[in-house]
């Protein structure tokens, strides 16, 4: 039982700092509460948003749902995001959600919704598809 104790405090330690903080949280639910669908919706001129994209691709914090490890950072929990989004790319003032439609777990479509963070808010840009399986 003892070794136990020993092997469970510390991962419990560890993990409790897996989730963002609470303004880290708050930007990240205001980005997914925004509308546009990855993978789904033509919004605006995504193509001309590629020097964005690949910004946060390289210098971009990266989130996903559930518990992560590594790279991927937990997006923690929030109340509405789009049932497609995959990833979360944030940078300064901009970010990306990445993801798609899936059927029997492959990959049909796959796409990128881009925000920008005003002095107020979070606002779309736009979404593109990036390409079809």
């Amino acid at each position: 039982m003892r070794r136990l104790v020993l092997l469970t405090v510390p991962a419990v330690l560890a993990l409790s700092g897996c989730g963002p903080g609470q303004a880290e949280q708050a930007q990240i639910c205001a980005i997914l509460a925004q509308p546009g669908v990855p993978g789904i919706d033509r919004i605006g001129d995504g193509a001309a948003l590629a020097p964005v994209d690949r910004q946060l691709q390289a210098k971009g914090r990266i989130y996903g749902p559930g518990l992560r490890l590594g790279q991927i950072r937990s997006w923690g929990s929030c109340p509405k995001h789009a049932p497609t989004v995959e990833l979360l790319l944030l940078d300064g003032n901009h970010a990306a959600t990445k993801g798609g439609l899936r059927a029997n777990g492959a990959q049909k479509t796959f796409g990128t919704c881009f925000y920008v963070r005003t002095e107020t808010r979070w606002r779309l840009l736009a979404c593109r598809i990036n390409g079809a399986s």
